[in-house]
């Protein structure tokens, strides 16, 4: 069997364990306000397929992250700033050593998220390129046949249209380019890139990849901005060259669908309901203090 037809029967042969999963998502922290914070479209976009979220503290201990791998169905790391933490690096390597064990455990990574998974698959936090692609929206150019081959793009013909319409909203300044990548053993023996973009100096660089034997996906742009982020500065900049068509939102919810059918196929749970109903993420505490680059946030006060 090959590796592509492998990979592409991995899902479909792993039954449904969790009917209503919940994702660990990885908070960041605000050096300026001295709290974690989530931004909350990344919530939204997995409760639009019927997933859950809970909180992982951005400095969370060992003994922390092992209680909550094993209570959580999958992993999202999302877009900020910074180098992969401790914690990621721990999250990263215990998925792999659950996925190893038979234990089907998703991860997710957007923009930083992705560029997370490069650095720590790649040992290295230096890996990443300059790439000019902030507040831009792109078409993807899919690579050898994995529009229709991969487990990611092959779940839905909904994603076609993103090969023809400018509809991924990207917001980085890093990334890794196809020729840097296709350089890169590490990363080569371990995803196959699904698709790229160019950036706007022509620059093709990888904007789509899942692990070749792991369920592990990245995407270097946002798919929760174009439902959820509608924050406009007024002067033309910001977030108003992300789109808002019911095609690129149709998009978005196929991605988490997609993720979350993922985290559907591990029994994982929290033992105790009542310790599971303090970690969803049902009431937190909002703020609007980052608008309008983000509608909103979760804020969670840390001890110093």
């Amino acid at each position: 069997t090959s590796a592509v037809t492998k990979v592409a029967s991995l899902r479909e042969s792993l039954p449904i364990l969790t009917r209503n999963p919940i994702i660990g998502i990885h908070a960041h922290r605000d050096a300026e306000h001295g709290d974690d914070f989530i931004v909350a479209s990344y919530l939204k976009w997995v409760e639009s397929a019927g997933g859950r979220g809970v909180r992982i503290p951005y400095n969370a201990s060992t003994a922390e992250l092992d209680e909550l791998l094993k209570s959580v169905n999958g992993v999202l790391f999302p877009g900020g700033s910074g180098d992969p933490n401790e914690a990621a690096e721990y999250i990263y390597n215990k998925a792999i050593e659950l996925n190893d064990k038979g234990d089907h455990f998703p991860v997710w990574g957007t923009c930083l998220g992705f560029e997370w998974l490069v650095q720590l698959t790649a040992g290295n936090m230096s890996v990443l390129d300059s790439v000019d692609a902030d507040n831009i929206s792109s078409t993807l150019e899919f690579q050898h046949n994995y529009k229709g081959s991969s487990r990611l793009f092959g779940y839905s013909h909904n994603f076609d249209v993103l090969e023809k319409k400018a509809i991924t909203a990207n917001f980085h300044f890093s990334g890794i380019l196809k020729a840097h990548f296709d350089a890169t053993a590490k990363l080569t023996s371990f995803y196959n890139v699904l698709a790229t973009s160019d950036d706007r100096q022509g620059r093709a660089y990888v904007a789509a990849m899942e692990a070749k034997n792991y369920p592990i996906y990245a995407v270097q742009f946002h798919p929760e901005k174009n439902p959820y982020e509608l924050g406009d500065d007024k002067t033309g900049g910001t977030m108003n060259l992300v789109d808002h068509s019911e095609e690129a939102i149709v998009t978005s919810q196929t991605f988490a669908h997609f993720f979350i059918g993922e985290a559907r196929r591990n029994g994982h749970t929290f033992a105790d309901p009542a310790v599971e109903r303090d970690a969803l993420l049902l009431n937190p505490t909002l703020s609007s203090r980052s608008y309008p680059y983000f509608e909103s946030t979760l804020v969670f006060p840390v001890e110093p």
